[in-house]
Order: structure tokens, then sequence, then C-alpha cells
């Protein structure tokens, strides 16, 4: 289990602290101490809550990839789950996206931030506090609003992405040749918004708490930092129906594309028809078994049926270029 832990220590900014080190300066609740910890196993994250005084339920929640995004006060602490999410790369599918979740247990002297696999929320934060050591002064509330920041900004590439995929769809619903593509396409992209929005929705009512509710654990300054990052998620939930209205539509369009061009092959078909009854109607008529029909013996009975056919026909088929049906 990975720890990482920077401590703002009187004269320097430590990252050399001992789990015994970090329990200490928690329970002293003195200074600023920020642990990032990634888990690779059930029991040492259950010991590592324990002596750090973590209440059991927030504990089975940390290890629960499928704990639901949101916001509880505990004593001592403000816990906060939040979710993080990228494209597949493993996957052959453009459109599938994974997700996983980010604790964080925020006090009145320590941040502690726990999650499963390699945040790039946590990332840029470590950068910018390696470079600016400075940056943990300002608290380790305002700590917490970088990284939830860097997270929900870390959505809006994603984002731009989808918005990528719905204009190449807009434009394939013309293309006859990727109809089917184009129909299962939309189709998944539509699916993968649901479960996007399925994500912000909750991220937007925590945001909501962060940045509205009191609490002993964030002042009132961050607290105007929080409501940035809820405008933030309010932005991305409405790109997120935006992009759905828009699939919405081109797939209203492709279906009128796919009539129209039904349409035009039914036209088609009709006309070929209707050119074709007069010389059927002759043509049936001489296949009747009678003895005695007009030309039926002359030497020149075929040629004049086919001539009133042809005939027939023709002036079928000016009249109706005529009416403007052609």
């Amino acid at each position: 289990m990975p720890i990482t832990s920077y401590f703002q220590a009187p004269d320097r900014l430590r990252s050399d602290l001992s789990l015994e080190d970090i329990v200490d300066v928690v329970h002293a609740e003195e200074g600023r101490l920020w642990v990032d910890v990634t888990l690779d196993g059930t029991e040492e994250w259950l010991t590592l809550g324990q002596s750090l005084g973590l209440h059991p339920l927030t504990l089975e929640d940390a290890l629960n990839p499928n704990s639901r995004i949101k916001v509880e006060e505990y004593e001592g602490y403000l816990f906060v789950v939040v979710r993080d999410a990228q494209f597949a790369l493993d996957t052959p599918e453009p459109y599938d996206f994974e997700t996983w979740n980010l604790y964080l247990y925020i006090g009145a002297h320590h941040l502690i931030t726990v999650h499963s696999r390699p945040s790039h929320a946590i990332e840029t934060v470590t950068h910018r506090l390696s470079t600016s050591p400075e940056f943990i002064d300002r608290g380790v509330d305002h700590l917490a609003y970088q990284i939830l920041d860097a997270l929900v900004d870390s959505y809006f590439p994603l984002l731009d992405k989808i918005d990528e995929f719905v204009d190449d769809l807009e434009t394939g619903v013309f293309n006859s040749s990727e109809a089917h593509e184009t129909l299962t396409a939309i189709f998944d992209l539509k699916r993968t918004l649901l479960a996007l929005r399925r994500h912000q929705a909750p991220m937007r009512e925590a945001m909501t708490t962060l940045a509205n509710r009191p609490s002993p654990y964030l002042t009132q300054a961050t607290q105007v930092y929080m409501r940035d990052v809820y405008d933030h998620v309010v932005r991305q939930v409405e790109s997120i129906e935006t992009y759905r209205d828009l699939l919405t539509g081109a797939l209203e369009i492709h279906f009128s594309v796919v009539s129209n061009r039904l349409n035009e092959v039914m036209k088609a078909l009709s006309i070929i028809a209707t050119v074709i009854l007069p010389a059927t109607w002759v043509a049936s008529i001489y296949g009747m078994n009678f003895d005695w029909m007009p030309w039926l013996h002359s030497p020149f009975g075929f040629w004049i049926a086919m001539g009133i056919m042809t005939g027939v026909s023709v002036a079928l088929l000016m009249f109706l270029r005529r009416k403007r049906m052609i």
C-alpha cells in the first residue's frame, strides 16, 4: 500500500514521515498534513484507518469501488467521495470509458486521499506542491479544492473528444455506405453519455454541498473556490445533455434519410411498373387462347402489337414527365 505524505514542518516541507509519524501528527492536530494512499490491499488499509481514527463506515466505502458520490460529515473530518474517469485504452470500442473513486478525508489540520489506481488529479496537485512547497500554507481544505478542481477539469478533454465523435456521426448519417455502422455508433455513444450523466449528476450535488453548506472543515474563502468547481460540473452536465440532444437529432435525421432513400427506390420502381403496365396489358390480351383475334394470323401482327405497346408506354412516360411526376 504505497503512501505519500507531505507535512508542513516549521522549517521545511517534510515528505519522509513514517506510518507512526503520520498517526501521531493526525492525532496531535497540529500543522498541515496531506497523506495520499494508493490501495493494494484490504487489511493494511483497515489497520491504518483504525490507527488514524477513521470511522469504520468510511473505511468500508473506501474499499467499495461502487460507493456512490457523496459528502458526509463525521467527527473530526469531512468525508467526500468523487469519481474520476477516462476513456478505456484496453478495449477496441472507442466510446468505452472506465471510472474509479477518489476518497477525501478533510480534517481541520490534515487531508487524506485514498484511491485504488493512479489519479491525474493527485499527480497534478503533487507536482504543484513539489514545485511550490508554500502551496500547502493556504490550508488542507484549499488543497482539497485543488484536487477536486483538477479532477473535475479532467472531464473536459473527455467531453471534447465526445464532441468530435458527435460531429463525425452527424456527418456520417448522410453516408449511405455507413448507415448501419453510424446507427450502432449513435446508440453506443448515447449509452456512454447516459453513464457519464449518471456520474456527473451526483457530482453536482456534492459540489453544491461543499460550496454552500457551512462546515468547520471548510473556510468561507475555500468555499468560494468550491463554487467555481460547482460551475464547472454544471457546465459539464449541460454539455452532456446537449450532446444527447444532438445525437437524438442525428438519429432522427438518420431515419429520415433512410426513409427518403426508400421513397426514391419505391418511386423508381413505381415508374417502371407504370410504364411497363400497358405492354403487359397488350401482351396478356394476345396471350389468350382464342381462334380469332385482330392481326393474330397477320405476318405483321407481332410488329403491330410491339408498336402498340411501345407507343402507349412512350405516351405514358411523356405524360408523367409533363406532369412533373418524374
